[in-house]
């Protein structure tokens, strides 16, 4: 449905744009037209531009006509380019509608209209400022040899991201940007993300548009339970969210790769050279992961799981958190940047990127708390 009001939105612009080359026509003047009377004076009369100056207001209706097909094309193939130059095309569209008001005023209440998304898509562009960094910094890590006999690729990363020495971490405050996407539309987002590695975690998103945070997210899962304060409600105590929330959290220890070797009720299964299967603990039985690694870099490329997404669902639904970038924190290799796509969706609902790591700080309180 949404992409049916999508593509529909895309076509009025278009023929919003269209309807200005009838502007162009008649001011040149190429030819007549019933609805716009060739003149020499717009505003009622009142400003007289002459001929020549009748000329170049015609080419305003032009270039508006241009900038609104353009603009929509640009749209629908999924350019960035489309929003500057729509919003361009509808300023022009404004100006030259309303100077000729008693014949053109239907085009600028459609572009009155068309400004409001215009400025929402705008303000959805702009990144909030990122939250301040975890009040105590990353404390010193013992470290513990990497256990032999792990599967080929899986060794192979260990030693690309970590060497023979893997340093043991016991908790984690993630800090950094992104975007969310929350009932079809896109937010940037700030997200600081708090581990107990291996044991619970909780998660703090506000999104914003025009930088200005807009809406939060307080969900946590912490002794098995998880607790989701969303803004379309409370959602806890339910079955099927607690096990999604376990895979979360295990899914989210890949900025914590350590813990995959020094939990016990971890382990590696061998699948074949460039991936393999992680099994994780869930209350008294087990759960999975299918790890995908580059067969050049080592690193890992994607993490999927059958995962609930609601807690009504009748059904898991494949889940894929893709690592798109790599970067160095505390001598220690994780993703920077990362997506998470439900298979159904197609495309990532969460995109972030990792600005800043404390690890092993104290988060007793903290991930419990409620904010930043």
């Amino acid at each position: 449905m949404l992409r049916i009001v999508y593509f529909a939105a895309i076509g009025l612009v278009a023929i919003h744009g269209l309807i200005h080359l009838m502007g162009f026509v008649a001011y040149w003047p190429l030819a007549e037209i019933a609805e716009l009377p060739y003149k020499t004076a717009v505003l009622g009369g009142r400003l007289n531009l002459g001929q020549t100056g009748m000329r170049l207001f015609s080419l305003f209706w032009l270039l508006a006509a241009v900038g609104l097909v353009g603009s929509a094309i640009g749209l629908a193939a999924g350019r960035a380019w489309w929003l500057p130059v729509m919003a361009a095309a509808v300023v022009v569209s404004l100006v030259v509608t309303a100077l000729d008001w008693s014949n053109a005023f239907r085009g600028t209440l459609i572009s009155l209209v068309l400004l409001v998304p215009l400025l929402l898509a705008a303000g959805l562009r702009v990144q909030p400022r990122p939250f301040a960094a975890y009040p105590q910094p990353s404390q010193p890590m013992s470290s513990t040899a990497v256990p032999a006999g792990l599967p080929a690729p899986v060794a192979r990363y260990y030693e690309a991201v970590l060497g023979a020495e893997a340093p043991v971490v016991e908790t984690a405050v993630i800090t950094g940007r992104g975007t969310v996407r929350f009932m079809g539309v896109t937010f940037p987002a700030r997200l600081r993300f708090t581990h107990n590695a291996g044991q619970g975690y909780r998660h703090y998103i506000e999104t914003a548009v025009f930088g200005i945070p807009l809406m939060k997210v307080n969900e946590r899962y912490l002794d098995g339970q998880a607790r989701m304060e969303l803004p379309v409600g409370l959602i806890e105590n339910e079955p099927k969210v607690d096990m999604a929330a376990n895979l979360g959290l295990w899914g989210e220890s890949v900025w914590l790769p350590s813990i995959f070797l020094t939990d016990s009720r971890v382990r590696w299964e061998a699948i074949d050279n460039t991936s393999a299967r992680l099994i994780v603990p869930f209350e008294t039985g087990e759960d999975m992961f299918t790890v995908y690694f580059d067969p050049t870099t080592n690193l890992i490329t994607r993490m999927q799981a059958m995962r609930y997404r609601d807690a009504d669902d009748t059904e898991k639904i494949s889940w894929q958190m893709e690592v798109v970038s790599w970067h160095s924190f505390h001598g220690i290799q994780i993703p920077a940047q990362t997506t998470v796509t439900w298979a159904d969706e197609g495309t990532p609902w969460l995109i972030s990127e990792v600005e800043d790591i404390a690890y092993n700080v104290d988060v007793r309180e903290f991930i419990r708390a409620e904010g930043p």
